[in-house]
């Protein structure tokens, strides 16, 4: 009976607003930089304990539990949907961010595709690896690939839930990515321009075999008498 009593107390007491922002940007740091770009932390505080005015905290780690599901830091308005139980944004835009793969299989998916080529991935993975390509470059030279995989791979994923999101917003669905196809080099007709350039060549070749044959004649002539000092 006491620890139900206990519980019920604990459930009902209040929560500090600016501890609970602080475990919101633990769970997802880039997301939340991203949500609450440029907002004075009182501000963010101030808001958090208007959002969570009436719920207990069993309500709140349900919130806190989808944060940490979804990869995703909603805007504090939202945040209080998801603690009252209502997932989601409730909104197309939520229809379509769930239409995507989720992040570890987008992940693991990337893996395969790095190691075979052929292997089918999705537009948003293919994004969300170009955005930190150099990181898995240089996994493959780490000198600890246990401890530097773990980096780049949740990195990945952080990378992803961004990508998910923004194609959410933009109305860009998930679809297979294709590889670009790669411009032929354009063959210019070099025969046409050898033609002109080998008919220039024997032009020019012309006009120096004349000159090297009139300097020839000049340096055959002999030497008048009077020219070199001779008696007359």
């Amino acid at each position: 009976m006491t620890a139900m009593v206990s519980n019920e107390q604990q459930s009902v007491q209040p929560v500090n607003s600016a501890q609970l922002v602080g475990i919101f940007k633990a769970i997802a740091p880039r997301s939340f930089e991203k949500t609450f770009d440029g907002m004075p932390t009182d501000a963010i505080n101030h808001a958090m304990k208007i959002c969570i005015d009436g719920l207990n905290r069993d309500q709140i780690n349900v919130g806190l539990a989808q944060v940490r599901d979804n990869g995703f830091c909603p805007d504090l308005a939202m945040f209080r949907k998801w603690c009252l139980g209502i997932k989601g944004f409730g909104t197309e835009q939520q229809r379509a961010v769930d239409s995507f793969k989720k992040k570890h299989a987008a992940l693991a998916n990337i893996i395969k595709w790095r190691s075979d080529k052929d292997t089918k991935i999705t537009n948003a993975e293919k994004e969300a690896y170009d955005r930190c390509y150099e990181s898995f470059v240089n996994l493959d030279y780490a000198s600890n690939f246990e401890r530097a995989s773990y980096n780049v791979y949740e990195a990945f994923k952080e990378n992803y839930v961004d990508v998910v999101n923004e194609f959410a917003e933009q109305g860009v669905v998930q679809g297979e990515w294709i590889r670009p196809v790669a411009i032929a080099c354009q063959n210019f007709k070099r025969e046409e321009w050898n033609d002109s350039q080998s008919e220039k060549s024997e032009t020019e070749k012309v006009q120096a075999q004349e000159y090297i044959n009139k300097l020839k004649e000049l340096l055959k002539r002999p030497p008048h008498v009077d020219e070199v000092g001779g008696a007359v």
